[in-house]
């Protein structure tokens, strides 16, 4: 390979990598809505083992904001110490109806600080 396409080779590589990085740098910079992409998805997936005190967390849209924050569920900020996220993704539930794409925005959220949003 001669000095000139190795120039080109270097500066592809380069671009490459830029769009990557900068894919996932706006993906965590879309803020996550808790009211419109997380509460619904604990409503529709979790509560037929978790409301109304049968299993904590109360994942009841009307509760599961609280009940994750003051039942320290979630690290705001801290996905990766977050019990939530260790359950999701160590099989529970155990019938494996939660995606990876889903566990990943729950892990944005609560990155980008876990508001209530």
């Amino acid at each position: 390979m001669n000095t000139r396409n190795l120039k080109y080779f270097i500066g592809l590589i380069v671009i490459v990598f830029t769009i990557a990085c900068s894919k996932s740098d706006d993906e965590e910079d879309t803020a996550v809505s808790f009211s419109s992409q997380i509460a619904p998805f604990f409503d529709n997936t979790c509560t037929a083992c978790h409301y109304g005190g049968r299993q904590a967390p109360d994942l009841r849209a009307a509760y599961s904001y609280s009940q994750l924050i003051d039942g320290e569920f979630i690290v705001p900020g801290n996905a990766s110490e977050s019990l939530l996220i260790h359950q999701l993704e160590t099989g529970h539930p155990e019938e494996g109806v939660v995606s990876q794409t889903q566990v990943n925005i729950i892990k944005v959220w609560i990155n980008q600080g876990a508001q209530n949003n």
